[in-house]
């Protein structure tokens, strides 16, 4: 297999470093380390990138690109059990959505892509910042394939990194994390310098908790587009940017189990039984009041109503024939 890259002013040596594992054909995970400590893994299968994560901000990543691609899911109500055979939790929800037909093929395909290009995209910006560490793993093949979903031509994949990046230096915005949140630092001098209708917008979208990348898709705006509009107030200090933390996995509603009564409440607790057996009842006296509770018995069914409305009790047990 001939894999080629076209060639740049510096070189990457991460860029090498996919070149060399689609050459060598590899099955397995590329792990990466910037300086400040951010952690990525990039999944191949025969020389193919199946996956890619960020694991300070996959969840968070995960909600984006599914918003991204199938805005029908609703993530919050998305509760995936983990499991041993996947290498990454966030790749098996994708898995489990579309062998569930909850999503198409095509939308699988694009989450997975978009998800790859900006793992890429952040690690060759924090190339340019520090060296990075690498750790390579290699995985059973047979196990790769049966979790295989799509299998990404890495070539395509660094071009268009490489171009994203491109675009982002030209529009000045290298030191702008896009998964970083805007917040509204000054909002006076901000109102008082911008139109109020630009202001009314911005306060609205801009709430400290959705990064830039996740306001380009709710907003409808290209990320580069969006951040460059923003790019002049960040400079006067009107608007800041700071560190989007991941977010919880999705959790199964929490469900009320009923607590088990203590022996006061046992105690205060009336159980009644109505039956015409004398020997049914004094069976059930035993059992019940061994158990702590309070117990009384009615023989007659005539009497049974009346004595009923007079003791309350908490439970009945009671012979329908």
């Amino acid at each position: 297999m001939t894999v080629a890259v076209e060639p740049k002013q510096h070189a990457s040596i991460f860029i090498a470093r996919l070149v060399q594992q689609a050459k060598k054909q590899l099955t397995g995970q590329l792990d990466i380390q910037a300086s400040n400590g951010e952690r990525w893994s990039i999944y191949f299968c025969v020389g193919r990138i199946l996956w890619a994560t960020h694991h300070d901000r996959s969840v968070r990543a995960l909600r984006h690109h599914l918003h991204s691609a199938c805005p029908e899911i609703d993530f919050k109500n998305l509760v995936v059990r983990e499991a041993d055979k996947f290498f990454s939790w966030d790749y098996q929800v994708l898995w489990v959505l579309e062998k569930r037909k909850a999503i198409s093929m095509e939308q699988t395909g694009a989450a997975i892509k978009e998800t790859i290009v900006d793992c890429m995209f952040d690690i060759l910006r924090h190339e340019q910042q520090g060296a990075l560490q690498f750790k390579l793993l290699k995985h059973e093949a047979l196990n790769m394939l049966r979790m295989q979903l799509v299998a990404l031509n890495v070539v395509a994949l660094i071009k268009k990194a490489q171009a994203m990046l491109q675009q982002w230096e030209e529009a000045n915005l290298i030191g702008i994390d896009p998964d970083a949140m805007p917040v509204i630092v000054d909002q006076d001098l901000l109102q008082a310098n911008i139109p109020e209708k630009v202001f009314q917008q911005l306060t609205k979208r801009i709430d400290g908790r959705t990064s830039l990348r996740e306001l380009s898709v709710v907003m409808k705006i290209d990320l580069i587009r969006l951040s460059r509009s923003l790019l002049a107030y960040i400079r006067k200090g009107w608007i800041s940017v700071v560190p989007a933390p991941d977010i919880p996995r999705p959790q199964p509603p929490v469900v009320d189990v009923p607590q088990v009564p203590n022996a006061e409440d046992r105690r205060l607790s009336l159980i009644a039984c109505i039956d015409d057996s004398p020997q049914v009842c004094e069976l059930m006296k035993q059992i019940i009041t061994e158990a702590g509770y309070r117990f009384i018995a009615v023989t007659d069914s005539v009497r049974a109503l009346p004595v009923l409305l007079e003791k309350q009790p908490k439970m009945i047990f009671l012979d329908f024939l």
